[in-house]
């Protein structure tokens, strides 16, 4: 891609304006501010080269120094005056250079670099310059303009035009960081760059070089590499890279363009954190300037660095000496205030070694991992060796550990855990999270077993009678959440009754946290079974519940997210789930990081539910490589399946990795403890063995018929490229009335009722039908209902009402980019001209009466006519003027 056309594409506003401002004949110039790196250097060269406009006649490089001197920034083209006072000696020099200078169109273009350090003598003269016509100023300001600056001044003559470079929005970051990758990333990749960069271009290349450098993009080798199909996807496996010689260099080049003060005020709050701008201003620190510039930006009442990327330059950029100092003022400033440091700032009192008490560190470890900050967390329990000093530390350890990703580190800490405790609630704490990590590792029904065993056990020799009835009880409830979840997630396990499930968490004494599992469980069992709005009625409330504790929310409020998302999007409640996933797609890098693969995969089964399989297959390709990174829900086997089926679907070749992970899963029984986490430690959750089934390799006693949500689904896909006559013959078909009839939402009665009218006689009831679904945003449902409508007119002889019906069906499928189907694209076929019809039509369209088409033709007229009327039927039309409404 070309500078010129990046800049067009990236900044298309800015680009405008200045184009209109080079091309104006009356005196013109530009004000353009914007922050470092904001391309306003690049705009200019764009524009320029985009009219054929030559160099520019002078470069002014402005600088704080030269700002204070007369004439300064005009002095490398004043050598030969003996004197630069005299305001009228110094125009009529530069007139005298300027017209010596070759032009094209006698446009002669001066470019002022750094332009907020313009003084104002050398303003004075541009401003003479350009009221004169003899050149066209281009000043090159900073973020914004200064009240009473002599670049404010210019900005405000008439023939000024000020142009605001803007940070790139998402589809300009994807062009930037693409064009220097020469690959596809995520969408949550985008996400993450645009929220540490800040939408500034120049951080957008340094971050993406900086991550190619390092090593930190993955991509899955293991997925289809047939750019036909989609196109091989990159994610960014960390947020932030190591700050390497080349952003070093950016961050020192950031502080050229601030006083000493606003560095320190950088410098805190890169060290620090976000801040209180009463503590700001209690440190006499500026930052009103940086935060109207956008540097700098307000969430509530806390000022933070805009771009999370040079937030740690800077703070890698800190002199030890600075630290020190940084710390005492802020640590008077907070005293002052009489305010209580946060977790990030206890943190930097602990790498500068500044004692704290034990007691404050846990309890901020503790709320920096209610909020995910589990690397803070982690930290403070490290540094702080809170283990040590609180038995609750070595279990917060454990939980910042799961909450990272770091199953098998946060299993060997609670061993040790549950070997060393001495309080009785912790120990069933301990307990309880072990299970949690084992059966995230994957479904290992022994060492549950043996775990259960132990924790009974423990409570040997305690003489609390409260705490040991506390500690069985616990057990008990955990004894049978896990009987509920196992028998769920295997696939040797006996399914739950659903009444056995309510009644165990009608219990008022249930533990928390068996509450919740249970509550996943049970969702799980029943969106198996298509009972969408039931499922949805029980992880709402479990939503709610994880709100209320904060702590439990990190290890559960991600799968309870995607199931609700799911079930909102197969119940038809389309709307309501893409508000519902939107607000987790997050502007914070923690929220991105924990949720962008599942939110992908959500995002992939919509494009599935409307018709557009390449779309999804695209998606789920997406999901997949966002979630070897980190699954959080434990879904990769889920998204791995369904890529796989919809390959399949469309007669693709399986990759051969994926189908070796496929095969060999049916073959090893209960998973063994690996050293890695992967696929394998989510396959055997109910939905990924469902779509397993649907891939015709069901596990061992299992059918697709087992996930009625999932054989709705395959059915649905099944009898589509079925004829009615071959319908009512097919069982499929009554096994698809019979599961939409029993199941709950939207698209469950729309398709029950679609496979009613398949084999009744009820032509307009179809097209009615088809209303409904488009009402409801079940567009397939809709084009499947015209289609059917559209054969049965065409059998009844009006192909007219068969051509009107087939057209809008077209029209759906192109506006929504629907993937048809075999069966359903061979009778839209019906609607194609052949190569005459589309010659006479093309020239109806022009004007030409049958009479010049024959001649033009060299046809009779009749055959015109007898053309025409066969394309009117086709069509569905009854007027020549209606021609001109259709796509050719």
């Amino acid at each position: 891609m070309t500078q010129e056309l990046q800049v067009h594409r990236t900044h298309p506003s800015e680009y405008t304006e200045l184009i209109q401002v080079l091309k104006r004949s009356e005196p013109s110039g530009a004000v353009i501010l914007g922050a470092l790196g904001m391309g306003k250097t690049t705009l200019v060269e764009s524009a320029l080269q985009a009219l054929g406009f030559p160099e520019p006649v002078m470069r002014l490089y402005c600088t704080r120094s030269l700002s204070e001197v007369p004439h300064g920034a005009l002095s490398p083209y004043l050598g030969g005056l003996e004197s630069i006072e005299n305001p009228v000696t110094v125009l009529r020099e530069l007139n005298r250079t300027l017209l010596a200078s070759p032009s094209v169109s006698g446009t002669r273009i001066v470019v002022v670099e750094d332009a907020q350090y313009l003084d104002a003598q050398s303003c004075f003269i541009l401003s003479l310059l350009v009221e004169n016509g003899v050149v066209k100023v281009l000043a090159l300001g900073g973020s914004s303009l200064e009240e009473g600056t002599p670049l404010a001044s210019l900005g405000e003559l008439p023939a000024f035009t000020r142009i605001q470079m803007q940070p790139l929005d998402r589809e300009g970051i994807r062009q930037v960081a693409q064009s220097i990758l020469g690959r596809q990333l995520s969408e949550g990749s985008i996400g993450i760059i645009e929220r540490v960069s800040g939408g500034n271009p120049r951080f957008v290349e340094a971050y993406v070089a900086s991550c190619m450098d390092q090593g930190t993009l993955f991509q899955d080798t293991s997925l289809l590499q047939d750019q036909a199909v989609h196109e091989p996807l990159w994610v960014v496996a960390r947020a932030l890279p190591e700050v390497d010689a080349r952003l070093r260099a950016l961050g020192r080049e950031f502080f050229r363009f601030v006083t000493a003060e606003e560095e320190r005020t950088l410098l805190l709050l890169a060290l620090a954190g976000p801040q209180y701008k009463a503590l700001l201003d209690e440190c006499a620190l500026p930052y009103r300037r940086m935060l109207s510039s956008g540097d700098l930006e307000v969430r509530g009442e806390t000022v933070s660095v805009r771009s999370k990327l040079l937030q740690r330059t800077f703070r890698e950029l800190a002199s030890v000496q600075q630290n020190a100092q940084l710390n005492e003022l802020w640590a008077r400033a907070l005293s002052a205030l009489g305010m209580e440091p946060n977790a990030r700032e206890i943190l930097w009192c602990l790498e500068l070694g500044v004692e704290v008490p034990s007691e404050q560190i846990l309890a901020c470890a503790s709320g920096a991992a209610a909020e995910m900050n589990f690397r803070v967390a982690l930290r403070l329990c490290l540094l702080g060796q809170l283990p040590q000093h609180h038995e609750e530390g070595g279990l917060l350890e454990a939980q910042a550990l799961l909450g990272l990703g770091r199953h098998y580190a946060a299993r060997a800490q609670l061993l040790r855990l549950i070997d060393q405790l001495t309080d009785l609630d912790l120990l069933g704490q301990a307990y309880a999270l072990l299970l949690e990590v084992t059966s995230c590792i994957g479904v290992d029904v022994q060492e549950a077993a043996i775990i259960m065993d132990k924790w009974q056990d423990a409570a040997a020799g305690y003489e609390d009678k409260a705490a040991v009835e506390r500690f069985l009880a616990l057990h008990t409830d955990a004894l049978r959440v896990l009987k509920f979840w196992v028998g769920i997630n295997t696939p040797s396990g006996t399914l739950p009754e659903v009444q056995d499930m309510r009644d165990y968490l009608d219990d008022p004494d249930l533990n928390v946290q068996a509450r919740i599992i249970a509550m996943l469980a049970l969702g799980d069992r029943l969106t198996s079974e298509g009972l969408c709005h039931d499922a949805l009625d029980v992880l709402y409330p479990a939503m709610q519940l994880l709100k209320e504790h904060a702590v439990l929310g990190t290890l559960y409020e991600v799968r309870v997210f995607f199931r609700i998302g799911w079930n909102l999007l197969f119940s038809g409640e389309y709307g309501k789930a893409q508000a519902f996933i939107g607000q987790y797609r997050g502007d914070r890098l923690r929220i991105i990081h924990h949720y962008r693969g599942s939110v992908a995969l959500l995002d992939g089964i919509h494009e599935l539910l409307q018709g557009r399989v390449r779309k999804a297959i695209e998606k789920m390709a997406e999901a997949i490589t966002e979630l070897r990174t980190f699954d959080t829900a434990q879904v990769l086997a889920l998204a791995c399946n369904v890529y796989r089926m919809l390959l399949y679907r469309f007669g693709l070749p399986q990759p051969e990795a994926l189908q070796q992970a496929l095969n060999e899963s049916q073959d090893k029984g209960a998973s063994a403890l690996s050293g890695q986490l992967g696929e394998e430690s989510s396959e055997y959750r109910i939905l990924a063995r469902g779509f397993a089934a649907a891939l015709e390799s069901p596990y061992e006693g299992e059918s697709i018929r087992d996930f009625q949500l999932i054989h709705r689904e395959i059915l649905f896909s099944k009898v589509r490229q079925l004829s009615d006559d071959e319908l009512s013959k097919n069982a499929d078909h009554a096994s698809l009335r019979m599961l939409a009839k029993q199941q709950q939402g939207t698209r469950a009665r729309l398709l029950s009722r679609l496979a009613e009218l398949r084999i009744s006689e009820g032509t307009e009831a179809l097209e009615h039908l088809a209303d409904e679904a488009l009402q409801c945003c079940e567009n397939l449902v809709a084009v499947e209902a015209l289609a059917r409508a559209a054969e049965r007119h065409a059998a009844a002889g009006d192909q007219r009402r068969c051509g009107a019906l087939l057209r809008r069906a077209t029209e759906l499928i192109e506006q929504h980019q629907m993937d048809p189907g075999k069966y359903l694209a061979r009778v839209l076929a019906m609607t194609e001209l052949t190569s005459r019809e589309a010659e006479i039509v093309n020239l109806a369209r022009r004007g030409l009466n049958n009479a010049q088409i024959a001649r033009n033709l060299i046809l009779s007229q009749r055959t015109v006519e007898g053309h025409l009327y066969r394309v009117f039927s086709k069509l569905g039309i009854n007027e020549r003027s209606e021609l001109k409404k259709i796509s050719s």
